[in-house]
């Protein structure tokens, strides 16, 4: 999630603990059965898409994307003046490689899609060729 840190340094951790059910909610919502979502720490999350083409993983990661930037937290009017508090994900996607001896490459790939979608402003979805 973006600038995660900045809500629960503004709004506290129990907002920030709001904004992280809101996102698992919103995200198992739209996967498929047999799809994983992973807490990596902190705002940084990994969802595994078996047997999802590279165009298939970006279709989903995308309408993810929208979804969370148009699905905004009811914290009530005490924390914001409209009681909503709007956030955004900035997404790395990658395969996993038939032959990789476990999940890490991967991991550190789509990490590298992650910067690279930060580093191009936030809020968007970047594939990371292995």
């Amino acid at each position: 999630m973006d600038r995660f840190k900045q809500v629960n340094d503004t709004y506290g951790h129990d907002i920030g603990d709001l904004v992280l059910q809101a996102f698992a909610h919103t995200v198992r919502e739209m996967l498929r059965e047999g799809d994983v979502l992973c807490r990596m720490g902190g705002e940084e999350f990994a969802i595994l898409l078996p047997a999802t083409t590279q165009a298939q993983a970006m279709q989903v990661a995308e309408r993810l994307r929208q979804r969370l930037e148009a699905s905004p937290v009811d914290v009530g009017p005490d924390v914001t003046d409209d009681g909503w508090l709007f956030y955004t994900a900035s997404m790395g996607v990658t395969f996993v490689m038939s032959a990789e001896p476990s999940l890490k490459s991967a991991i550190k790939r789509a990490d590298q899609g992650l910067y690279e979608a930060k580093a191009r402003g936030r809020n968007c979805v970047h594939w990371q060729a292995g």
